[in-house]
């Protein structure tokens, strides 16, 4: 379920759109919807971490949550370049697909945090809001 199309739409401060995908800004969390069929590297996601840091503030911790409604790749090498800039307070993927769990498991690689996966939307903005409260940086 795409989020602009749930009950928690109304929870959007900000969108910011790019050709890859969607993202979603709420209090202190991040949403991504990427586009059907796109590889999404660090070049796309520079962009999306530059409005990040304009929305929220260079220092301010998110949670991101990769609601992962289309099928689409990562290049997991370039996490690594997300992590040198980024204040992630936690990490989770929407998804019921085996396949994209893979691929989420994959990107783990290049993590330092956890990554929590929920099959639903609304059970994963409920834990971000929890690790958010409690800035205890830890999966749900």
């Amino acid at each position: 379920m795409k989020i602009i199309n749930s009950t928690l739409a109304n929870q959007i401060r900000d969108i910011h759109i790019t050709d890859s995908g969607n993202f979603y800004f709420l209090d202190g969390i991040v949403i991504s919807e990427i586009n059907e069929n796109v590889t999404y590297t660090w070049e796309e996601a520079q962009h999306v971490v530059d409005a990040i840091k304009q929305f929220y503030g260079p220092s301010n911790t998110i949670y991101y949550i990769s609601n992962r409604v289309n099928t689409y790749s990562v290049k997991p090498s370039d996490w690594l370049n997300f992590l040198n800039g980024s204040q992630l307070n936690g990490y989770a993927v929407v998804t019921r697909s085996e396949n994209s769990w893979f691929n989420a498991l994959m990107e783990k690689l290049f993590l330092k945090i956890e990554i929590s996966r929920f099959d639903n939307l609304y059970h994963a903005i409920e834990c971000a809001k929890n690790v958010n409260k409690t800035n205890s940086n830890l999966a749900c």
